[in-house]
């Protein structure tokens, strides 16, 4: 063998070496990292499936809840409504002595039991229970969000599933803003002095009949009456102790000079070009868990949604002047499927 021939050979038998090694070395470092891994996702596996099998469990033995007025939480004995009567009886088979949960829709829960029941089985009487204290429920999560929604121009139920969807995704209030595109809801329009807004803490079931017992000037239509219902049935299937909130239509005027919206925590707006909505929620949340006020300062913050065909040119410059503009995708979205993502994004970053 030449030299050249022999270095030849060396050369090659020495590649060959240095890869094998390098390929067990690049092996046993992929065996470490998977093992690692394993190790971390069987540990959070574990935890995860004693959290999930704890709330199956919880569920199977929960009571029925029911929302009764605030001041039935000041009796010993109060009836149903028929409706929800009839539920109890029929559906759920409730006997004498049978227990539920009963909540005034704004935080309070307490247990009743069944005490009577009229010969029809159409009426059903409780009494509170002095066993379980009155139990307070704050609205839950670090920020409450609001969805200020130019939904005039929503047609059929798709209305109808934009209230159910806020209300299962927590959201505090559906604020309907009327504006130059969205113009009116029964006898609320954008140029009219009809229409009021803000956001309450007692914006309640039973809010229909509220009015109608005070006289007050507006007539709510079909359609608010309907999203009130819808808002009730969903806070029921969600459990929530804060009934869903549905406020008054307000003009886009009146909704930028009150001072709900001057004083939310923060308030963005969906638009075409905006920024990384994630983004800015990281850091609202970053500045809620900073702040040492945490426990006595109430924040809300406002999701603004604009019509079909948009604000127009003088609406949106008023919001991109006191607003943050994010955006939601590339795609062009529908009234309330720009509602139900944005409050789906904002609670899942801010509240989870």
């Amino acid at each position: 063998m030449t030299s050249s021939s022999a270095i030849r050979h060396f050369t090659l038998t020495f590649d060959r070496r240095m890869l094998s090694h390098s390929f067990r070395s690049m092996r046993m470092t992929q065996m470490r990292r998977s093992f690692v891994s394993s190790s971390l996702s069987s540990s959070d596996n574990g935890t995860t499936s004693e959290n999930v099998n704890a709330n199956r469990k919880a569920q199977t033995v929960r009571l029925q809840r029911f929302y009764v007025r605030p001041e039935t939480f000041e009796t010993s004995n109060f009836s149903l409504s028929k409706e929800d009567s009839r539920h109890a009886l029929k559906s759920l088979r409730l006997r004498v002595n049978d227990s539920i949960e009963v909540c005034d829709g704004q935080g309070r829960v307490k247990v009743a039991r069944l005490v009577d029941v009229d010969a029809r089985r159409t009426d059903a009487t409780f009494e509170m229970t002095s066993e379980m204290e009155e139990n307070f429920q704050p609205f839950p999560g670090r920020m409450k969000w609001d969805v200020v929604c130019a939904c005039a121009g929503i047609k059929g139920e798709r209305s109808s599933v934009l209230v159910e969807k806020l209300t299962e995704l927590n959201g505090r209030t559906l604020v309907p803003l009327l504006t130059s595109r969205s113009g009116k809801i029964g006898s609320a329009s954008a140029s009219g002095k009809t229409a009021s807004g803000g956001s309450s803490s007692d914006n309640s079931f039973g809010r229909s009949k509220r009015r109608k017992d005070e006289d007050e000037e507006d007539e709510e239509t079909g359609k608010e009456l309907r999203w009130q219902r819808v808002a009730l049935a969903a806070s029921k299937q969600s459990l929530r102790a804060h009934v869903f909130g549905i406020e008054k239509p307000v003009s886009f005027n009146d909704f930028v000079s009150s001072t709900y919206f001057r004083e939310a925590t923060c308030r963005f707006v969906a638009a075409a070009g905006g920024a990384d909505f994630a983004e800015k929620l990281r850091g609202v949340k970053e500045a809620i868990l900073k702040d040492d006020d945490e426990n006595t300062k109430e924040r809300y913050g406002l999701i603004i949604i604009g019509p079909e065909g948009d604000f127009d040119d003088d609406e949106m410059k008023v919001l991109m002047d006191t607003c943050e503009t994010i955006s939601l995708g590339d795609l062009r979205l529908r009234t309330e499927t720009a509602a139900i993502a944005s409050l789906s994004i904002a609670q899942m970053i801010t509240n989870v």
